[in-house]
């Protein structure tokens, strides 16, 4: 399970700290998705099942809260993503 940041911020150049700590939250968030519907597939319990799964979606919510955040910071970033939104740039 995740648990550390994947970079060193110590390292980071200060303009790029916040892109860093926005990408590490979005691993972060990621990671939470994963397990928490890693659980819900396990147990037989609708009534926990539903809760790890609303769970699940809150922690997309907070990816696509940092991801807005971080397309609006790195010019690149957000490119790549309106170029390739939808499957538009696939070869």
């Amino acid at each position: 399970m995740f648990s550390e940041i994947p970079v060193n911020l110590k390292i980071v150049a200060e303009k790029d700290l916040d892109k860093e700590i926005m990408r590490a939250a979005m691993i972060a968030e990621l990671d939470a998705v994963n397990l928490y519907e890693s659980m819900a597939s396990l147990t037989e319990s609708e009534d926990l099942k539903a809760i790890l799964m609303d769970v699940a979606r809150e922690e997309k919510v907070h990816v696509a809260m940092f991801q807005t955040v971080l397309m609006e910071v790195d010019k690149e970033y957000l490119k790549v993503m309106s170029e390739y939104s939808l499957g538009r740039g696939r070869v």
